[in-house]
């Protein structure tokens, strides 16, 4: 039997839970020592070993410096770690290092924070044996000198339509998430269309609040799904992911998706409808086709799946 760490901490974002939830789900052993700082894994790690560990993200590649003897001594005697969250500490024993932000990558001198990142993954690569990516884009973001291994792959799936009508999408007050243009599509859509709009706002900001947007907060993993699944058309604005596992998830649900047109989702199908990233009349166009194709009662859609066997 594989005895195996899972370092959770730094693991904040909802796709980022998400993530470690699926490793979870396939994991046929109850031999685990898992470090959280995330207080929301709680209900989901209930029946193994674990430590939780409160210290800032910024000191997690160098988590080791704050783990007692004992703790440290006690992870060198397992087979390998898994780090979640984009940065590893080093270990005597093999370790892997999921990747998830890729900003510190692609941008790295767009901001101090991730010029910062962008060390403390260079770091990381060269404590890990292996990086972990999700898709094929993100991994030639990876040096060639590192090894990785690709986790996610994409299947068809015969779903049913939706026969909801309605748009829906998920704001983030994150320059990434491209928020700016977002707010103003949503308001061209509302000035076009009598569907409705729904918002599903992680933000605190109020910005987006609108008389003619229902807005929703605080919705967990299965709310969002049933969200979805009373509309027709999911949006989606950024323009750097790993995934975008709303996404898939939406068309899982039968929506259309309106997407950008960009490295993250290189697939091609009838219910998915491409934009040029950061272009209105295209956004829009792209609306209009999600539109005039509603008329099918089921449809194959691709769909995002993870292998977790690591050996």
């Amino acid at each position: 039997m594989t005895n195996v760490v899972i370092n959770l901490c730094g693991v904040k974002s909802k796709g980022g839970v998400t993530v470690v939830n699926n490793y979870l789900s396939q994991n046929n052993t109850k031999n685990l020592y898992v470090l959280y700082d995330n207080l929301e894994f709680e209900h989901y790690i209930q029946n193994f070993d674990s430590k939780y560990i409160k210290i800032k993200r910024i000191y997690h590649p160098f988590l080791n410096l704050f783990l007692n003897k004992e703790t440290k001594e006690k992870i060198n005697t397992y087979d390998y770690v898994i780090h979640f969250g984009n940065f590893g500490f080093k270990t005597n024993i093999k370790s892997y290092t999921l990747i998830q932000n890729i900003l510190p990558l692609v941008r790295p001198f767009s901001s101090l924070k991730n010029f910062v990142l962008n060390i403390l993954y260079k770091y990381t690569f060269r404590i890990s044996d292996e990086i972990i990516v999700q898709q094929e884009h993100v991994a030639k973001l990876i040096p060639k000198q590192y090894i990785t291994k690709i986790i996610g792959s994409i299947e068809i799936k015969n779903i049913k339509q939706s026969n909801n009508l309605g748009f829906v999408t998920i704001y983030e007050e994150n320059k990434n998430k491209n928020p700016k243009f977002q707010k103003e599509l949503l308001r061209e859509i509302s000035s076009k269309y009598d569907e409705k709009i729904t918002v599903v706002n992680l933000s605190t900001n109020n910005e987006i609040y609108n008389n003619n947007f229902f807005i929703l907060q605080d919705l967990n993993r299965n709310e969002l799904i049933e969200v979805f699944k009373q509309h027709s058309t999911y949006i989606h604005t950024s323009e750097f992911e790993t995934v975008g596992l709303p996404i898939y998830e939406a068309l899982e649900s039968g929506l259309n998706v309106v997407i950008p047109n960009l490295d993250y989702v290189n697939l091609t199908n009838e219910n998915i409808f491409k934009y040029e990233f950061g272009n209105y009349a295209s956004a829009i166009n792209a609306c209009n086709e999600s539109i005039k194709n509603l008329d099918k009662e089921y449809c194959n859609v691709p769909i995002y799946y993870e292998n977790w066997n690591l050996e």
